[in-house]
């Protein structure tokens, strides 16, 4: 019985102290068992080299076998010898099977607790009180401990923690005793183990090189052996011993130096022998790392300013943390590249090591560069199993039946891709079953079924509301409808019995017993083999790994749970909350995939020293020191209260080291990673963060930096294109080309600037030899050809052939003049709305033109029906008016486009402002008709053929001999005015928004509705007034703006009927003819002033004026306008049967482009900037210029 201290810095093998001490013992006792304990996490690597050590201290060169001595972690030891312990059979409950039962803990006692009953719901709060627990634990504290420091404390809010603590602690010490073992039991059980056992001829080697710290639980068990008569010899990084007192915190070798003190003064008071201390003496670094070693320690003097630089510590900085992360790689690609005399000396990928403080800023960058770089590559941290596709399909499944299957649900559900139909036997193939889903989401969007809708046995009927597919059923609608089924009668099929069976489980183990075998039966365990097989057949190890895990620790929770709660009633809410909380302390097992790789760690996680490099990145003084913070339940203040007690209690019971303790360790924390290498530390670190924060080097950076005159080197993630250094850019053939296009790029940029001056810029010679080496290559030519055209790419869309016109749209254009005006605003975004007929996914809202539509089929149905009736609109009571209005309403909100107005409680609300709004509209237009001699004549009036429905004669124009395009449309409403023996024709288009006839818009082609259909009524106007024995003329095109206005106090002096007339006004064109004009407002027949009704106004000497708007025209400047509109819509047909698909988006007044509401910007990639892309900017014309242009290019004369 004797402890013995293995002693020097890290810059020192102690490994080879032990293991001489170890071969010396061996050879003298070779009978005595020998235990060689390191850290859990290093614990292969150190048992491979102490074996390659043994072997060659015995001389031995071939295979090698020891079985007096075990390398083994505290918790390999405690298996080894207590295997066949009846303790040690006990089942084991893992981590979310201490969450689950926390939960239900949490749940029994919520009414006891002060402050944890609140939180129990808590994301992440039965975790964090799990590791509460472990840290009592951990601290071989016991409930009464618990208990006696909660009635010490102090009233407030650690009191209540306490309480709470005590409650809970003794709750899950009591419900696991002799019933599980958990990870904290098997240390205790050791211990306890051991203290009945005789260790004499026992020799314990315990290596603490590269890790400063010891759990209590881990000191517990070497004062127990040393007690039961076991040699015991330590290693410690610490460079003297601390016998008379406890260091102070802050100092570099406080940990190593408190635990040597711990132990010495628990020796000497039990007078157990203490052995001279053994200096480690062999370096394992090289000379700089070893100067580095002192320096850090205080040894060498201050710097002077004329050091050497130190060949073995470099800096370098990047302008961001891929480019970091990019020049690492090369780096060690270069360094395994390079062959050395003796081969012993060349660099494998295990020989490196990156580290950096915290991972998550580079997490989403590592897989990407060193894929692509080729490097292989290990992280070495935990990852949660919480968001892996079977957590969600359990969670979604329960949530499904919960909500009544709501779309999110059965969308989840679905998208796991862990359940899928069967056909034929066989899971339906993925790439179907993938299309299949998708267009049962766009119809559930479009549709808006949800709920019951699911579970209806009769099948959906998919349809399409685009103009022109009503009415129509085509194959390929009949194909979509059976895929759609195939997903509804899947989820209506398999779901309902299934949460039935559920609901009428009398316990906990039934329930999960119905669960475990629906997931079985519908194929989730063969979804989750054939992901595995798919991930080997990739030779993704990790990724294989992960469904085989995540399905056997859902079923261990599972058994945990029937345990735990088997004979209970089954509640799905509770079931559900202990699956998440044992999800959230779930990760995945990681085992490297090769020998040979780069290991990718964080600096706070013990490392191997056998690394010859190490890779320091993210070196920022944000991290380096970190910012402590402490998020546990007991926080650095309530440790430190409870210190007093702590000390009453009988034992040693040590509580985790504060924020401030811990900060006091980031020197020696990284003191031990940069003796991690044993060859070449490195320090990187970007100057920006990715929010374009400036980053500073690390206190600790600078300090070594000054001491060691340090050269800085600097990386660009861009190289420059005339210089001939391209070492720092060329890796792999692909990550080369990357940076050959960067290159190439920037040459062309720099010479098409129009503002550059002097000599055009060149690569360097040597970058047009990688150009070439890479495009020549056999494997990789044809790639690097490809990429290497985006540089001649022009974002300038190219003319259409004749078949693929012919294709997209025959020889005849059957179109409205809406598509026209959209070719005329950009032609690229007609060719891709109508050409290929690309739209967005319909949803079920209430849209703009959803709105429209039920305006205009209301004042359609009310003018109809008064027309029936025989009642002039001016005529119409109010009692008569609001009783059509009414009937027409219910009839219109009955049809099913309307259903969304009664989906919710938000829709109805909407119903009820429509209804307000249109029957506002319908009272303004009765008091408009009392006020003029225009008469509604038609509402709706077609043109053309729109699907199946047929009306007047389309406006037909030839293009040539073999093509032809046809307008149609639909006219709101056609007002007649009679005077004497003239008939006048009128049309009215309603608008949700403020309309006026723009005249430079009809010009450029930008608003051809109203003037287009004005032309359709020239054509049919024997059809439309019954008889052709005199001409009619076009009184107008007029706009009215539906809406229901607010009125403000001043508007309503002259009367709220005036008011509402004058908020209700026409906009539009009118026919400057005032035999037409005196019959349209009965008010301004005799005496001068201002239309309420119509935009026009009377002067005094009796003549009309259109006012600012312009809104009077002649009928030969109407028909000019007439004639120019053909002209536009035959000039729009032929280009586009000659193929034309400019991406020329029009920009008028420099602020409206076409570009601002297009739903194909994507699609465009239209980019200003670009010479080949630039806006089509539009003059400016007032209604005098257009009219004085139309006159000019008619000559002067109507043709």
């Amino acid at each position: 019985m004797s402890l013995q201290f293995v002693l020097g810095p890290a810059k020192l093998d102690h490994r080879s102290k032990m293991v001489e001490q170890l071969v010396a013992k061996l050879r003298a006792q070779p009978n005595d068992q020998y235990f060689y304990l390191v850290p859990n996490h290093i614990k292969f690597d150190t048992e491979v080299d102490v074996l390659n050590r043994l072997a060659e201290a015995d001389g031995q060169t071939g295979l090698y076998a020891q079985s007096q001595v075990q390398v083994f972690s505290f918790t390999r030891l405690a298996w080894y010898l207590m295997k066949n312990e009846a303790a040690y059979q006990v089942p084991r409950l893992s981590a979310a099977g201490i969450n689950m039962l926390l939960h239900r803990i949490l749940q029994q006692h919520a009414d006891e607790l002060r402050l944890f009953g609140g939180e129990i719901s808590q994301t992440g709060f039965v975790t964090q009180l799990a590791s509460e627990i472990n840290e009592l634990q951990l601290a071989n504290l016991q409930p009464e401990d618990v208990a006696q420091l909660a009635a010490n404390a102090q009233a407030g809010d650690l009191q209540a923690k306490m309480h709470d603590l005590a409650i809970v602690y003794a709750d899950f010490v009591t419900a696991t005793a002799d019933k599980y073992l958990k990870p904290a039991d098997v240390l205790v059980q050791l211990n306890a183990y051991l203290r009945h056992q005789d260790l004499h001829g026992t020799h314990v080697y315990v290596e603490l090189a590269g890790f400063a710290q010891l759990p209590a639980q881990e000191q517990g068990i070497i004062t127990t052996m040393l007690e039961q008569g076991a040699d015991v010899t330590i290693s410690l990084v610490l460079d003297h011993k601390v016998v008379d007192q406890a260091p102070d915190n802050g100092t570099l070798f406080y940990q190593s130096g408190r635990l040597y003190y711990r132990l010495y003064q628990y020796a000497r008071i039990r007078q157990i022998p203490v052995g001279q201390d053994i200096q480690a003496t062999e370096s394992r670094v090289t000379a700089g790392l070893a100067s580095l070693d002192d320096f850090w320690r205080g040894t060498p003097q201050a710097a002077t300013g004329q050091e050497a630089p130190n060949p073995n510590v470099h800096l370098f900085r990047t302008d961001s943390r891929q480019t970091e992360l990019a020049q690492v790689g090369r780096m060690i690609r270069d360094m395994v590249a390079q062959k050395h005399v003796n081969p012993a000396d060349d660099y494998h990928y295990r020989d490196f090591l990156i580290m950096t403080r915290h991972l998550n800023s580079y997490k989403t960058m590592l897989a990407p560069t060193f894929h692509q770089l080729e490097i292989p590559y290990f992280v070495d941290l935990e990852r949660s199993m919480a968001d892996h596709p079977l957590v969600e399909l359990v969670n979604a499944l329960f949530d499904m039946d919960e909500q009544q299957y709501q779309y999110r649900d059965v969308m989840r559900v679905l998208k796991t891709e862990l359940l899928i139909p069967q056909i034929d036997g066989q899971p339906m193939d993925r790439e179907a079953y993938r299309q299949a889903v998708d267009l049962t989401e766009n119809f559930i969007l479009k549709s808006g079924y949800h709920g019951q809708q699911w579970l209806q046995a009769e099948d959906w009927q998919y349809f399409q509301l685009t103009e022109g597919d009503i009415g129509i059923e085509t194959d390929q609608n009949i194909e979509i409808s059976r895929q759609i089924n195939l997903i509804h009668h899947f989820v209506a099929t398999i779901f309902p019995p299934f949460f039935k069976k559920m609901q009428q489980a009398p316990d906990g183990k039934a329930a999960v017993t119905l669960l475990v075998n629906f997931l079985t039966a519908h194929g989730v365990t063969q979804q989750l083999l054939a992901w595995r097989d798919q991930a080997l057949d990739r030779q993704d190890v990790q990724a294989a790994a992960e469904p085989e895990q995540t399905w056997q620790t859902f079923c261990d929770m599972l058994d945990e749970y029937v345990t735990i709660l088997g004979s209970e009633p089954f509640e799905i809410t509770d079931f559900l909350a202990l699956l998440q909380a044992g999800f959230e302390g779930a990760s995945y097992s990681q085992i490297p995939s090769t020998l040979d790789q780069v290991l990718i760690s964080e600096s706070g996680i013990v490392q191997s020293q056998d690394h010859r490099v190490v890779f320091m990145i993210g070196a920022t003084d944000l991290v380096m020191p970190d910012r402590i913070m402490s998020n546990n339940l007991l926080s650095d203040v309530d440790k430190e209260n409870l210190q007093p007690s702590l000390a009453t209690l009988d034992g040693d019971h040590y509580l985790n080291d504060s924020a401030v303790v811990q900060l006091g360790d980031e020197s020696c924390l990284n003191y031990l990673a940069f003796l991690s290498a044993r060859q070449h530390l490195f320090f990187s670190a970007p100057f920006k963060d990715d929010q374009e924060t400036d980053l500073n080097w690390s206190t600790y950076v600078r300090r070594i930096q000054q001491q060691f005159n340090l050269k800085e080197h600097s990386y660009l993630g861009t190289p420059d294109p005339t210089s001939p250094d391209v070492k720092p850019f060329v890796g792999t053939k692909r990550r080369t080309l990357s940076h050959v296009i960067q290159v190439y790029r920037d040459v062309l940029t720099t010479n098409t600037d129009r503002n550059r001056v002097g000599e055009p810029l060149r690569p360097a010679p040597v970058w047009v030899w990688l150009r070439q080496q890479l495009t020549r290559d056999p494997q990789f030519g044809s790639l690097a050809r490809q990429l290497m055209a985006g540089l001649s790419y022009r974002n300038q869309p190219v003319t259409l052939t004749a078949a693929s016109v012919e294709a997209l749209y025959g020889h005849q254009i059957y179109t409205s003049i809406s598509k026209l005006e959209e070719f005329y605003r950009n032609q690229y975004a007609y060719f891709l709305k109508y050409g290929l007929k690309l739209r967005e996914r319909d949803v079920f809202e209430l849209s703009a033109a959803s709105t429209g539509e039920f305006f205009h089929a209301v004042l359609d149905g009310l003018i109809k029906a008064l027309r029936t009736d025989q009642i002039p609109l001016a005529q119409a009571s109010d009692q008569q008016l609001g009783h059509y209005l009414e009937t027409v309403t219910r009839e219109i909100l009955d049809q099913p486009q309307f259903t969304i107005l009664t989906s919710s409680n938000r829709m109805a609300y909407l119903q009820r402002q429509l209804i307000s709004t249109v029957r506002q509209i319908a009272f303004a237009i009765r008091n408009q008709s009392k006020l003029s001699a225009a008469e509604p004549r038609q509402t709706e009036v077609l043109f053309g053929n729109v699907g199946k429905e047929h009306g007047l004669k389309a406006l037909d124009f030839q293009i040539d001999a073999t093509h032809s395009v046809h307008v149609r449309g639909k006219i709101d409403r056609l007002d007649q005015i009679q005077v004497a023996n003239q008939s006048y024709l009128g049309i009215v288009d309603y608008k949700s928004s403020t309309h006026k006839f723009d005249f430079q818009e009809a010009y450029y082609g930008l608003a051809m509705q109203m003037l287009t259909y004005l032309d359709a009524v020239l054509h049919n106007e024997s059809e439309l007034v019954g008889s052709d024995q005199e001409a009619v003329k076009l009184a107008g095109a007029l706009y009215m703006h539906i809406q229901n206005p607010t009125l403000k106090p001043k508007e309503i002096q002259g009367g709220f009927e005036a008011a509402l007339l004058k908020k209700n006004k026409y906009k539009g064109l009118l026919l400057d003819d005032p035999q037409l004009l005196e019959h349209l407002d009965s008010e301004v027949q005799e005496q001068s002033g201002t239309s309420k009704v119509y935009p026009f106004s009377r002067r005094k000497d009796g003549s009309y004026s259109g006012g600012r708007a312009a809104s009077l025209v002649t009928n030969e400047q109407l028909e000019r306008l007439l004639a120019h509109n053909s002209q536009l819509i035959v000039a729009a047909a032929e280009a586009i049967f000659a193929g034309q698909v400019q991406l020329n988006p029009i920009r008028l007044n420099d602020k409206t482009t076409a570009l601002q509401y297009s739903p194909y910007l994507a699609i465009m990639q239209f980019d200003a900037m670009l010479a080949e892309n630039a806006y089509r900017d539009l003059p400016p014309l007032s209604a005098k210029q257009v009219l004085d242009l139309l006159k000019d290019e008619k000559g002067g004369s109507l043709s």
